[in-house]
């Protein structure tokens, strides 16, 4: 089963943090670079993206991607 989240890696050097999408298949990991970026307000304590307008436009493309995914067989 193909699992998906929004996360954050490292910070650049003005002070943004670039948001990916984690893709967890098969206990292996790829990350989908995005156009969004974060700064220090827009994470929580644990490094979670917590900005809404972020979480809404990516939740909407997570679900297409989702939308995709149960059209394939990813079994293998």
């Amino acid at each position: 089963m193909t699992t998906m989240a929004i996360c954050v890696q490292k910070q650049r050097k003005d002070g943004y943090w670039p948001v990916y999408i984690r893709v967890t298949h098969n206990r292996k990991l790829a990350y989908i670079k995005t156009s969004k970026m974060v700064n220090d307000r827009g994470l929580n304590s644990k490094k979670e993206v917590r900005d809404p307008y972020v979480v809404r436009s990516l939740s909407d493309t997570i679900a297409i991607y989702y939308d995709r995914l149960n059209r394939k067989n990813t079994d293998s």
